[in-house]
Parts: structure tokens; sequence; C-alpha cells
């Protein structure tokens, strides 16, 4: 196991070791991969809820804009950008996304159950989930069969792509299995891992074994 983390780390970190990642990406906070890609300081970028092109799609039926500024967010949402779904594996299998599904609660002191489960009930309708999902431009993918097939998942490239990774299959979080990656996650030690080898110059296999130390310290082994 350590083998292939040492391995995949040390694919991982030579993008950045051979100037093809932006110096600043080591200190990224969450948008900060939009900001690199809009100023054009990337040309490339994860981006799993499409809110690079959705910026542009909004800018583009924005009324408070110009029309040059509308037309020029319509050329960078059609013609500029594209998303694509994860290439194959070196096997030349597909590689799966990985997803969650957002739920809901009720706490058990809520004052007002009955009307907490009726908004619920409200909300599932899909006269009402799906165009609250697709007001989003795409930034959530449903998990109803019906709206999954809707139109609008059709409409550009862009949707296209979200629908065909989602249907190429999906896996799930490190949290699903063990609520501890919980703690694991909002420390983010994998990009620990990562900064200790681009910025601090720490050997892959000492920084993978802080790394494996911390997720056995905090999850169990």
């Amino acid at each position: 196991m350590k083998a292939g983390l040492v391995a995949a780390m040390t694919d991982y970190v030579e993008i950045a070791a051979k100037g093809c990642t932006p110096q600043s990406a080591t200190s990224w906070k969450d948008p900060d991969n939009n900001v690199a890609f809009h100023n054009k300081t990337t040309i490339m970028t994860h981006n799993s809820t499409v809110s690079l092109p959705g910026k542009w799609l909004d800018d583009a039926g924005n009324e408070t804009l110009t029309a040059e500024q509308r037309d020029e967010a319509k050329k960078n949402y059609n013609d500029r950008i594209r998303t694509m779904v994860w290439p194959n594996k070196p096997d030349g299998t597909p590689v799966h996304t990985r997803a969650s599904v957002v739920v809901g609660l009720i706490f058990e002191q809520a004052k007002n159950k009955d009307r907490a489960k009726e908004f619920v009930s409200f909300l599932l309708r899909d006269e009402n989930l799906q165009p609250y999902v697709e007001g989003a431009l795409g930034r959530w993918f449903p998990v109803k069969t019906a709206a999954q097939k809707s139109a609008f998942w059709d409409g550009d490239v862009h949707r296209r792509a979200v629908r065909d990774q989602f249907f190429a299959g999906v896996g799930g979080y490190e949290m699903s299995k063990n609520y501890k990656f919980t703690t694991l996650n909002n420390e983010n030690v994998w990009m620990k891992a990562v900064n200790a080898i681009v910025t601090n110059k720490v050997p892959v296999d000492k920084a993978v074994d802080d790394m494996i130390a911390r997720i056995k310290e905090v999850a169990g082994n």
C-alpha cells in the first residue's frame, strides 16, 4: 500500500516539479482554481461543479452587464471553454468520479418537525426539485432518474460531460465507510503531503509516512 501511495504521489507532484502548475497553487483556497483559470494563469483545472463555465453562462444572461460583456460571456461559454470527462486509466478502463448525496436532517429538539417534513416533501417533488437543481446551472446532478434524462443535461457540451461522467459510474468518499475520514478531509492530509514535497522539499516517502501516520491516528489501523 505504501509503495502504491509513493508511486502515485511521485507522479502527482511531478507536474509541479516540471513547472506545469502555477507556483501559487500550493496556497490556493477553494475558489482559486477558478480564479487562475479566468485570469489565464492555468489552462486546465478540475471543476466538478462546472462553476467555471457556469460563471460565463450566468454573465451571458445578466442584464446588468453591457451587450458587449454578455456577448463575450457567450463566446467564452460556447466556444472558448470545454468541459471533459476524466480520461481512462492507464489500463484503459474508465475513471469513476466520486460523488456524495446532499442530505437534510431535522433536529431532535426542533420546534416544528411537522412543518419541516412538509418542506422536505415539497422540495422533493419533481416539479420543485428539478427546476431547483437545473437553476444551479449544472453545479449539482440530480439523483432522480427522470431528472437525469431531462433535456437540460443534453443542452450543451458542459452539461453533457457532467451527465456522461455520472452515467459512467460513481464511487463514494472515504467518510461514507469511516466517518472519521471527515476529520482527515477537513485537515486535507493529502494536499498537506503534496505541499510538504513541493514547497518544503520533503522526500516523497517521508511525506507519505507522515500522511499514513496521521490517517492511522485519526481513523485507526
